[in-house]
Order: C-alpha cells, then structure tokens, then sequence
C-alpha cells in the first residue's frame, strides 16, 4: 500500500506523543496496525508488549484480526522468521481492548494497591441510577432543613417547592456532562466565572462573552434579511408602477444596514434598534401585480424574525444588560456547589457501599 507522507509520519514517528486526526473511512486503523507491525519487525518489540486500546468491542477484535492478519502476510514473506512465528502466541495475551476492559484488568491486578476487595464488581447502570436519585434526595433534604438562603433562591430561581423536580433534573443533566471532560470541577467552575461581572459592570457589554455571542445572533438574522429584502427590491424595480415600494423597501434597507454597522457596540446597536420605525406597507387596490404581494410577504417574514430575536435580545442597556449576568452569578455559584457536592456524596456512598457488601 502507498501511504501518504502523513501516514508514513504517523507510522514511523518514534520518541514523542502523536494525535491522528482523519476523518471516517480515511485509513486510521490500516495505519495503526501498521505502525504495530512497524513495532514488532523493525523495532523488535514484541506484541505483548504493546497496548492498543479501543472505544467498542467490536473494533478491538478487528484491530485484533488485523494484526494478526499482518503477521501471517509477513511470515509468508519470511517463513524461517521464528520470531514472526512467536508473536502469533503472544497475540493471544496481547492488550488490544477497550479502554474499561484494561481499566478494569489494572484494577484487577492491583486492587490491593487501592485497598478494595478483590471480589469487586462493577455495578450495572440501575443500580447506578438508584445511587444517584437517593443521594440527590438525601441531599435536598439536608438543603431544606437548614434554610440555606443561596440554596432557597435557587430553588426560587428554577423551580418551587411544591416540584423541585426540574432543578434535580438539571443538576443530573450537568453533571453528566461535565463527566466527559478530564477535569470535570475546574471546568464547571471557569464557565461559572464568565457570570462575575462584578467589576466589569460599565464595561460595554458587547466585550463580554456574552454580548458577543448575542450580538452574533443578530448579525446572522439581519444579514439574512437584508439579503431577502435587497433580492424583493430588485425584482419590484421591473415595475415603475411599484416605485412606492421600491422607497419602502430601500428605507427599510438602510434602517437595518444601520444597525448592523453598529453591532460592535451594544449600547449603540439597542438605540438603534428602539429608534427604528420601518413605514407602513401602503394599501393601494388599484396595483395588482404579484411581485407587489410577494415583496410583502417576504418583508413581513424579514420584519417578524428580526423582532422576534432583537426584542429578546436588545432590551437593556449596557450596564443593565452586566447587571442582569451579574446577578445570576450567586445563583449559579450555588448551583456548582450543590452540583459538586452531589458528585462528593455520589463518590463515598459508592465506596461505603463497596465496603459493606464487600464487593
């Protein structure tokens, strides 16, 4: 096979760490095998050696099969190669395995060293999920009790007392997700700190993460329409009956070009916004051409779904715009807490189980 010189670096690139990135179907595993077979002939090192690990079982055995595929191309090639002939055997005690399957034989095989029994098993995904809803309980109960004020503005924030159910929903939610990240804590707390704009209050809001994401948004949906109102202008100048109209569009036009040039500044862009008055579409009976009806049709849609983002979006002026993000800090900060705390409680209740069942 005739491999690229990006593949060939990928296969043959020794003493530091390597990231292949490619998309489905481009060759990763040919490549991964033959870097193994790369491994085992030219640097000697026997398969066993070696760990290849995987997301699914399903593809551990084919990395498995294609390996020792390749090691009986390659005796053909050498059949006196004893050495060749070895690492069929070894293939066998080879680690090439999902990643909980070598996690596991590691825990397997020194499980003294974290002082569990070495009758541990690995709980199934109910019994996970009973865990993690009594903990959840216990733990809004402990909340409740203690007239934690943070913790009764949360649930205010939310939910009520009467169905809390939403927020126990969320933290779950949250939680999950952070689990994919390798440090779950710290990235929980850094995204809860783009909320403390405590002393950015007079800072134009448009610098902050936020202002940029949501003026972005209304970039997007008047570019949008813009472009749809230029393409209806276009088509009614056919029609000098329909001058009026032409006007109408042109003011609209220029109404909305306004505010976009000022989306770099959100106290500019939310006067801008409350200034514009778009002028009624003029009835008139007498004009009967299609093009008239669907320049409304289509200015009408443009006007909706710039209304319908901007009076959402630009409501506030800059400093109250801070202050709105500002206030949902303390809110959220209790939410990381109580989030974190539930993973603390979730974690030794684990280990507390393990140890009663002795398992």
């Amino acid at each position: 096979m005739e491999w690229t010189e990006e593949q060939k670096q990928a296969i043959y690139e020794k003493g530091s760490n390597i990231l292949v990135a490619a998309a489905a179907g481009s060759g990763k595993t040919a490549v991964l095998v033959e870097r193994i077979i790369n491994k085992i002939i030219n640097e000697k090192i026997d398969i066993d050696k070696l760990l290849v690990v995987t997301f699914t079982n399903a593809a551990a055995a084919e990395m498995r099969e294609r390996v020792l595929n390749a090691i009986y191309k390659k005796i053909d090639e050498n059949p006196e190669d004893e050495r060749l002939q070895r690492q069929v055997t070894l293939l066998s005690k080879a680690s090439i395995s999902t990643i909980d399957s070598f996690c596991l034989e590691m825990i397997k095989n020194n499980f003294f060293e974290i002082d569990i029994s070495q009758n541990f098993r690995i709980a199934d995904t109910t019994e996970i999920e009973i865990l993690k809803q009594e903990v959840l309980e216990d733990l809004f109960e402990e909340k409740y009790e203690s007239e934690n004020k943070d913790f009764i503005k949360l649930i205010n924030t939310y939910t009520s007392y009467k169905d809390d159910t939403p927020l126990k929903e969320l933290i779950l939610k949250i939680y999950e997700y952070i689990q994919s990240n390798p440090f779950p804590e710290r990235w929980l707390k850094e995204k809860i700190e783009q909320f403390n704009l405590k002393d950015k209050i007079e800072v134009d809001f448009s610098e902050t993460i936020w202002g940029k994401l949501l003026l972005e948004q209304i970039k997007e949906i008047l570019e949008d329409g813009i472009i749809k109102l230029e393409n209806e202008k276009k088509n009614i100048s056919k029609y000098s009956e329909l001058q009026k109209y032409w006007l109408i569009l042109s003011d609209d036009i220029e109404q909305l070009e306004m505010l976009k040039s000022n989306l770099d500044n959100w106290d500019k862009a939310y006067t801008i916004y409350s200034n514009i008055n778009l002028k009624p579409w003029t009835a008139d009976k007498k004009i009967t051409l299609e093009a008239k009806d669907l320049a409304k049709i289509t200015r009408d849609e443009v006007r909706t779904s710039i209304k319908k983002i901007a009076e959402k979006i630009l409501i506030f002026d800059s400093k109250e715009a801070n202050e709105d993000i500002n206030n949902m800090y303390d809110v959220l900060k209790m939410l990381e807490n109580v989030i974190l705390e539930f993973g603390e409680t979730c974690l030794i209740d684990l280990i507390i189980l393990i140890q009663s069942h002795n398992i």
